[in-house]
């Protein structure tokens, strides 16, 4: 019984290897720029605003980010591009929004079309803060072809940021800084 298993599995890696080999055919530019837009859902592991609000004070469990984006991608090599970007995005809980501006890079794993791929942005925010904070992300994920000269792409992050916002605590002291770590994914499609 248990080798017929085996035979099973064995048959099942030998009809996916035609079709890896193909995927892997789909070579990627050399080099230039690329337009990626997405959507963004994180959600706060550790950010607590304590104040004479209940509300606010459970941003620990209620609190979630979402937000959209868009990047501007410059690949100098198959693997490797700078990128720049901006967006909105917004806390639900309690209630804050901004727009991030970042520049980073982005290494892709292979230099096809579809392909593992690992991304860092840092920058800070603008909008309805009151400084510019601190935001650095960390993405890995994967890209996949939907349409000739259109990727999609799928990505776990991981962020960490210092939003500058007033609230006032339970014994009526101004909060300004809240460190906020988070984690969730990225949704999005790339254009080259």
């Amino acid at each position: 019984m248990e080798h017929g298993m085996d035979l099973k599995w064995f048959f099942k890696i030998l009809l996916l290897i035609p079709i890896i080999v193909h995927s892997q055919n789909r070579e990627f530019k050399d080099r230039g720029p690329s337009i990626e837009a997405s959507a963004l859902l994180l959600f706060p592991y550790d950010f607590k605003i304590p104040s004479e609000h209940n509300e606010i004070s459970e941003t620990s469990t209620k609190s979630k980010i979402l937000g959209t984006g868009i990047h501007l991608d410059y690949y100098i090599s198959k693997h490797f591009a700078f990128r720049a970007g901006t967006g909105y995005e917004f806390i639900n809980q309690p209630k804050i929004d901004y727009i991030p501006v970042t520049g980073g890079i982005k290494w892709v794993l292979n230099d096809t079309k579809e392909s593992l791929s690992t991304s860092f942005d840092l920058g800070g925010h603008l909008g309805h803060v009151e400084k510019f904070g601190v935001l650095m992300r960390i993405g890995v994920g994967y890209r996949f072809v939907i349409f000739k000269k259109v990727l999609g792409s799928f990505e776990l992050c991981y962020s960490h940021q210092n939003l500058y916002k007033t609230f006032i605590n339970q014994s009526n002291q101004k909060v300004d800084y809240h460190n906020i770590e988070s984690a969730g994914f990225k949704v999005g499609i790339e254009i080259y």
